[in-house]
């Protein structure tokens, strides 16, 4: 009869290989067959600015639109003072995203998750954003990171 000396590293390296040899055809799956809502369709696509345009952080929320609205601007090579061609190196080339228009949406999330949510789902479902950002606060952020992740929808956070 043979014995085995197992040491504490021995058992967490196994436990560590198992863990993730049982993860994978999860994360193989997942990444297979992962939705994207909105892909865009003809040479537009519309980015969604959720921002709070009322509440307490109205006025983070003012200069957070403003820079959107100028990178849109970038992004579209249209009246960026000539920035662009300042920025070396750099695969801006002001024709949009992939050659199509960008054009945005904006959201009044108010600084409530509540009314943070409902802007977000209304620019998905109706105005068939591309990605959304925006969240000057984190309770914000994290309601509509959580309905972006549930809708397979891009979110950055402007935090």
């Amino acid at each position: 009869m043979t014995s085995r000396n197992l040491s504490r590293r021995g058992v967490l390296k196994t436990g560590a290989i198992a863990g993730a040899g049982l993860a994978l055809p999860t994360y193989l799956s997942a990444a297979s067959h992962a939705g994207f809502t909105n892909a865009p369709q003809g040479d537009t696509v519309t980015l969604g600015f959720n921002v709070p345009q009322s509440g307490p952080y109205a006025d983070e929320g003012a200069d957070e639109l403003r820079a959107f609205q100028l990178a849109v601007q970038h992004l579209n090579g249209e009246g960026d003072g000539g920035l662009v061609n300042t920025l070396k190196p750099s695969s801006l080339k002001g024709n949009g995203i992939l050659g199509k228009k960008v054009t945005y949406v904006t959201g009044d999330t108010q600084t409530k998750s509540d009314a943070a949510r409902a802007s977000a789902k209304r620019m998905i479902e109706s105005d068939k954003v591309l990605m959304i950002s925006g969240g000057s606060s984190s309770g914000v952020a994290v309601a509509v990171q959580s309905l972006c992740q549930d809708m397979g929808m891009m979110f950055m956070a402007g935090l």
